[in-house]
């Protein structure tokens, strides 16, 4: 516990350091995103179609870039982009912590304090990126399903692995690769997936070699599941990590701390970015996991 204000628990540096690092073990769903930074308060980006071109021949569009005739002309293909344009949008959280309070209260405030900042801008962050890539769950651009009311998977007529492998199905169909699939799903649906793969006589699939953070729990079907408490209920997305949208930051999670001596220390969190999902066909949104949504 720290004496005097100002003494080393105290430091700015160091309050940047452990807020950072609790917010980088919360964040679930930037992992799904590259990470690009920005200067700039509008961004725009192009989203590109996902279909394989077909070639214009004759004013009709049809597969011939193949089997040309010795001499003859190539047939012109050109991909397409849409256009969008974002904003950043700001995430910012305070407290004031008292000089009294960090002498003497029973818990350690200010380390608690740190670490519920942290925490809020992390599951805020979170928030909007789930709200991005599901469309609100109003879903027009990305790939959807609805599983039947019988099939939820909290019932027993659950089929969970062929869920899974109806979303890649749909992503691969798109042309997208789906070695690498990555699954966000509620903490209740984790408990839904365990008692279905028990029931099949199988072990839910252990950590094993890879690093247990940021809401991972395993891999079924070939899709890594990660558990996030941002994920709405009875729905599940799967995606396909990087490729299917951007963090664009403008500024990254930053902290200020302000220590007026012997009567308190003011500990300010910001962060300002966007998501940009430029490749909605990489996704697909299960929707009824948990019977009617």
């Amino acid at each position: 516990m720290t004496i005097e204000i100002g003494g080393s628990a105290l430091r700015a540096e160091v309050v940047d350091k452990v807020i950072k690092q609790t917010a980088a073990q919360t964040y679930k769903f930037k992992q799904a995103c590259t990470i690009a930074t920005t200067a700039a308060w509008k961004d725009y980006f192009y989203r590109e179609t996902s279909a394989v071109l077909n070639p214009l021949v004759g004013g009709s569009t049809a597969s011939a870039s193949k089997l040309l005739p010795r001499g003859a002309n190539f047939p012109q293909a050109t991909p397409s982009w849409e256009k969008v344009m974002t904003a950043q949008e700001k995430y910012g959280i305070e407290d004031n912590i008292f000089w009294e309070d960090i002498l003497t209260d029973d818990i350690d405030v200010q380390a608690r304090v740190m670490f519920k900042l942290g925490q809020k801008i992390a599951k805020d962050v979170d928030d909007e990126i789930w709200d991005t890539l599901t469309e609100s769950r109003t879903p027009v651009l990305i790939n959807s399903f609805l599983i039947d009311e019988a099939d939820g998977w909290n019932g027993t007529s659950g089929a969970i692995i062929d869920d899974l492998l109806h979303a890649a199905q749909l992503i691969a169909e798109d042309n997208y690769d789906t070695t690498s699939l990555m699954a966000f799903i509620s903490p209740a649906d984790r408990r839904y997936v365990s008692a279905y793969l028990a029931s099949k006589g199988a072990q839910f699939p252990s950590i094993g070699e890879k690093i247990a953070e940021n809401g991972y729990v395993g891999r079924v079907a070939g899709v890594d599941l990660v558990v996030s408490n941002s994920v709405t209920t009875s729905y599940a997305l799967v995606c396909v990590p990087k490729i299917c949208a951007t963090w664009r930051a403008a500024v990254p999670l930053t902290t200020n701390t302000t220590v007026d001596p012997f009567k308190s220390v003011r500990i300010r969190v910001v962060e300002m970015g966007i998501t940009q999902m430029t490749d909605p066909n990489a996704l697909c949104l299960i929707k009824g996991t948990q019977g009617p949504y």
